[in-house]
């Protein structure tokens, strides 16, 4: 009697520790499952905020390009605004050429203001060139487009306004607000970076 009794404990402690087993194995797993999701979460999301800090420095570039051809125009005793508007259009991208005098320009054709040309291509310099596709140059996730829109002085009521159309009779052109966009699609969502300055006529 005592050795059937001794039997049935056994087995009752083998099953006991079968579901021991199972239930520390369950916990072990669900906390290797948490810490792979977090791991992977942040691998993520590092790899999206480096994205995003080269999309802000392009966005600030496009900025400092239209800042330095107005500085420039200072210098050679031209018209502040020269080569900043062409009487029509006020989007625009920003094109570098180091052959070219000034190395950056403003292109405002209509016909490169599209998704082909303000795409941004990674030349084997690695610079970030825009409207061509550099030799040996890979495309990369961005775009960029400039907005440049007239700060008009009221002279009779010293307002500034910005319309986004020219200035007109009573008003004085003072400045130029800058918006530089940059758009890239990336792990299927858009993401779009906006900066935005204002340049004036005075140093």
């Amino acid at each position: 009697m005592k050795s059937k009794i001794k039997n049935l404990n056994s087995k009752t402690q083998a099953g006991q520790s079968l579901v021991e087993m199972i239930v520390a194995l369950a916990i072990i797993l669900t906390g290797l499952i948490g810490a792979l999701t977090l791991t992977i979460s942040n691998l993520s999301a590092s790899g999206e905020a480096g994205t995003r800090v080269v999309a802000t420095n392009l966005a600030r570039e496009g900025i400092d390009v239209v800042r330095n051809i107005r500085d420039t125009n200072w210098l050679k005793n031209s018209p502040w605004d020269d080569l900043l508007y062409d009487g029509a259009d006020y989007t625009t991208i920003a094109v570098f050429n180091p052959a070219a005098d000034p190395a950056w320009q403003l292109n405002f054709t209509p016909s490169a203001i599209d998704e082909t040309a303000a795409k941004l291509y990674l030349s084997a310099e690695n610079l970030y060139l825009q409207n061509i596709a550099p030799p040996g140059g890979t495309k990369t996730l961005y775009s960029r487009l400039l907005t440049l829109d007239p700060i008009c002085l009221n002279l009779a009521t010293k307002i500034e306004s910005i319309t986004g159309g020219a200035c007109v009779g009573g008003e004085e052109k003072i400045g130029i607000r800058v918006k530089s966009e940059v758009a890239w699609t990336e792990s299927g969502r858009s993401h779009t970076i906006v900066l935005e300055d204002k340049l004036y006529n005075w140093r």
